[in-house]
């Protein structure tokens, strides 16, 4: 691994970050993602599965939020505007098909099938949101 252009770059550049996500579909946990897809508003790039976890590119926790997508088996999930703080520790991803439980609040309007339950376990409290539109069926 090289390193000779790392002494270069200021002292107050981020290092690269490395999370995991966790899915379950239904209450069950699946296989979350291999690869997943980051996205700016100029750039996108993949990141794969290594050691357990994805490394971030230190290029983009510049940036103040990222969208990330993946598929997970029978689901594609696009989740947007992630804030870059947020890629520095596990995720839990939770979808389910007709009822979230009481801790999920869905808008009125938001279809269940759709919705992104998430919850980052980054900080005390760790952060929940809930994200609709998000999931899209795979055949």
């Amino acid at each position: 691994m090289a390193v000779a252009g790392w002494s270069a770059q200021s002292a107050t550049a981020q290092e690269s970050k490395c999370f995991s996500i966790h899915v379950r579909v239904n209450g069950k946990a699946v296989d979350g993602p291999q690869v997943i897809t980051l996205k700016t508003k100029q750039n996108e790039s993949t990141a794969s599965l290594d050691g357990g976890c994805f490394k971030v590119p230190s290029t983009l926790l510049t940036e103040k939020a990222l969208d990330v997508s993946f598929t997970v088996p029978g689901n594609k999930v696009y989740l947007s505007v992630i804030a870059t703080g947020f890629f520095a520790g596990p995720w839990d991803v939770d979808l389910e098909d007709k009822k979230f439980g009481s801790e999920v609040s869905l808008p009125k309007h938001a279809r269940t099938r759709e919705a992104c339950a998430l919850v980052f376990h980054v900080g005390e409290p760790e952060t929940a949101l809930v994200q609709t539109g998000c999931r899209t069926p795979l055949p």
